[in-house]
Parts: C-alpha cells; sequence; structure tokens
C-alpha cells in the first residue's frame, strides 16, 4: 500500500515536472486569486493549444440585424432628401451646356461668313440661310409655310397659353420689331443642325457687313465662350429637349438674340397689365450712333465720358433694342417688379431702398426672368449724360441708383405690349 502511493506519487511527478500536482500557477487558481494567463505570456504554450483561446474567439464584435436596419434607414431618408436636389443642380447644368454649345456652333459660322464678307446684307431670310448652310452643318430645312415640319411637335407652352408652332412664320412672331438699323420683317425659316437641334430663325435685312478687322467679344457663360455681335444679325428661337415635355418658352425653348414670343410674357402678373420681356445684356451704341438716333429713341443726351468712348454706351443700346425709352420700364415699374421678388411682397417705391428682405427664388417673378442676386435692371429714365437710372436686385435688400452708361452687367427688359 504505502509503495503503491510512493508510485503514485512519482507518477505524478514524473508527468508534471516533478514537485506537486499544482504548479505555482495552478496554486493562484485553486485559490481563485490569480487571472488567467494571457497565451502572449506564456512563450511555451500556443494559442490553439492554450486552455484559455476560445475566451478570444467569443468576444468578437457584430452589429445587430436592428442595428443594420437602422443604419440603412437613415441612409435611406439622407438620400432622399439630397438626391432631388443634385439631380436639379445636375440638370441645371447640363441645360446650360447644352444652350452655351448651340449659340457658341452657331455664332462660330456667322463669324466665319464675317471674315470673309459674307454676313449680308441679303434680301431674305431665306437667301441667308441659302449661304449660311456652307458654314453651318444642317440636315433639314423649311420654308415658312412648313415650319412645323423642322420642329418634334405642334404647340409651344408660354405663360400666356400654347403657341403653334405652325404660325410662327415672321419676325413679328419673335417680338423683333422694324427699326432704323433692323428689318426682321421677311418669312422665317425653320432649319434643323446636324447636331438635331431645331431651330426658327429671321434674318435682319438692313445687317451690312461687320468690321472684319475688329475682335468681337464674346460673352461667357462659366468661363465659356456663348455669342458675340455676329450673331445679332438673327433673331430665333432653338429646342434642346427634343419631343420631350414640357416643350415650354424659356425651360426647353430657348431664345437667341430674340427678345419674346408671340405675345409671351415674361412677366406680366401684378404690373398693372404692363408685359415685361425676358432680360437681355445690351449691345453698346457708339457715340456717332446715338447722336443719329436719340430724338427718335427719346433720349435727352448721349454718352461723352471715356469711359463710353471706350467701351460704348450700354444703356443707349437697351433703349436701341427695345425701341425707345417709352418701351423701357420707369424706376416706379422696376419698383413693383422688385416688391414680387422678395417674400411677403413689401410695397417699394420707385426711388427706395429696402433692407431686411429675403429674395424669392421660387417667385413667379423670379423664376420668370431666370436671374439669380445680385443683379442689375436698366430703367428707360436718364440720370444724366454719363449715367442712367438703374434697381440694384440684392438678396437682402434693393435700391436704386445711377449707373455709369458703360455698364456692361447691367441687363435690359422691354414693355412689348
Amino acid at each position: 500500500m504505502n509503495e503503491n502511493k510512493k508510485y503514485l506519487k512519482s507518477s505524478h511527478s514524473a508527468n508534471f515536472g516533478g514537485g506537486n500536482f499544482l504548479s505555482p500557477r495552478n496554486e493562484g487558481l485553486e485559490k481563485g486569486t490569480a487571472k488567467p494567463c494571457h497565451p502572449e505570456e506564456r512563450s511555451d504554450v500556443g494559442i490553439a493549444s492554450s486552455p484559455y483561446s476560445h475566451i478570444a474567439l467569443k468576444t468578437k464584435a457584430a452589429f445587430t440585424l436592428a442595428e443594420v436596419l437602422i443604419t440603412l434607414g437613415i441612409i435611406g431618408i439622407v438620400a432622399a432628401m439630397t438626391l432631388p436636389t443634385l439631380n436639379q443642380a445636375i440638370n441645371k447644368k447640363v441645360r446650360a451646356e447644352q444652350v452655351r454649345t448651340v449659340k457658341y456652333k452657331f455664332t462660330k459660322a456667322t463669324e466665319k461668313m464675317n471674315s470673309l464678307g459674307l454676313i449680308g446684307p441679303y434680301a431674305s431670310t431665306d437667301a441667308f440661310v441659302d449661304e449660311l448652310q456652307k458654314h453651318l452643318k444642317i440636315m433639314k430645312r423649311c420654308d415658312s409655310s412648313h415650319i412645323r415640319e423642322c420642329w418634334p411637335y405642334d404647340e409651344i407652352n408660354t405663360t400666356n397659353g400654347a403657341i403653334a408652332v405652325s404660325s410662327l412664320t415672321n419676325g413679328s412672331s419673335l417680338m423683333m420689331r422694324t427699326t432704323d438699323d433692323k428689318d426682321f420683317s421677311s418669312p422665317n425659316v425653320g432649319i434643323v443642325t446636324a447636331d438635331g437641334v431645331p431651330m426658327i430663325l429671321n434674318y435682319n435685312k438692313k445687317c451690312n457687313a461687320l468690321d472684319p478687322v475688329k475682335q468681337y467679344q464674346w460673352s461667357t457663360s462659366d468661363g465659356k465662350p456663348v455669342s458675340n455681335a455676329t450673331a445679332g444679325c438673327v433673331a430665333a428661337i432653338f429646342e434642346i429637349n427634343g419631343g420631350a415635355k414640357p416643350n415650354k418658352y424659356k425651360d426647353d425653348v430657348i431664345a437667341f438674340n430674340s427678345n419674346g414670343l408671340n405675345n409671351e410674357c415674361a412677366v406680366g402678373t401684378g404690373l398693372n397689365g404692363i408685359c415685361l420681356s425676358a432680360p437681355f445684356s445690351p449691345t453698346p451704341m457708339t457715340k456717332a450712333e446715338c447722336e443719329a438716333q436719340k430724338s427718335t429713341l427719346g433720349i435727352k443726351e448721349c454718352c461723352s465720358s471715356s469711359s463710353c468712348n471706350n467701351s460704348g454706351d450700354y444703356w443707349a443700346g437697351a433703349v436701341k433694342q427695345c425701341g425707345g425709352t417709352s418701351k423701357m420700364p420707369t424706376l416706379e415699374q422696376l419698383g413693383e417688379l422688385a416688391s414680387q421678388m422678395y417674400v411677403g411682397n413689401p410695397s417699394i417705391e420707385a426711388k427706395e431702398y429696402k433692407s431686411n428682405l429675403q429674395f424669392d427664388l421660387n417667385s413667379s417673378v423670379a423664376k420668370a426672368l431666370g436671374l439669380t442676386p445680385s443683379f442689375y435692371i436698366w430703367s428707360g429714365e436718364e440720370y444724366n449724360r454719363y449715367s442712367s437710372c438703374y434697381r440694384i436686385f440684392n438678396s437682402r435688400d434693393t435700391g436704386w441708383n445711377g449707373n455709369g452708361r458703360h455698364g456692361s452687367r447691367t441687363y435690359a427688359v422691354c414693355i412689348v405690349n
């Protein structure tokens, strides 16, 4: 019996390195005071052979199904809120690039014609297009009796209702008037360019050959060239949306050197029956041109400042394009216009500065004009021989002033009825 005990004791000693069955580490565990060692603390035991390796495997982090669903829900809500705005911004950018490209290509063709001494004059729009198609690729052409055949649909929607495309037969349908230097009385011509862009255009029969030496300044959009003075010999509309709706003027039907469409008003509601054209950047007049036409246009004095001599008289150019000072809004009418573009429609007098306002981009007038603050609009009123009156439209305020007539950044609108 004693021999058996000795044998057992010697066996345990042999199996566990000698000594007691409980090593110093295991003695601690029995007493409940020591913590399990981490596998890295023992160089002689690997993770796989450690009796505690299962603990690390069971404590891996993970998302619950509820957490995943909540996260996906939040992402969906944010996407629903931001995607419409993002799509709108993208579509606006694409539309602006489409418009710029059409105007640029057309103007490059007229610029080439001018450099060759072929810009005019021509007896009719039809005669002009005979030459134009040698410089601009045109895959279809329609006379005024078949104008609809060059357009993708029957009617163009405007703020005054639908206009039949077949009725757009002459320059008056593009709101163009005959003046001392403009004659848009010939029949319109419809074309479809090689890019598939439908256009209805009218040629100014009084367009003389422009100075081939002069470098005509290009207007720009987003830093890219859009058009220059050579395109001013033609008034046109074009379509950028094919047959897709809304088929709406100023949305997918674009005016090019034209100040309207039939009796369509850019702005009319709330202005005591006065109908205003879409805004445009006027072409400046020289002092000599102004002096020759001032009595007809209602201009009191022509600008004689050095700035006007260098850059031209933009206000006089606006008067000329509208057909006289009486065809431009007064400061009082611009005050009425301003009141409709600010939240709450505040009353704004002719010569009043108003602050603490909020420009309303969603107002019908702001949408119709298509301008975002800050911008300026000329009135038909002269301030003195150097300046004329205008109204500025800012995000938080609006006021009037007399601006140098050489100011190229000021827009103009015409009274069209």
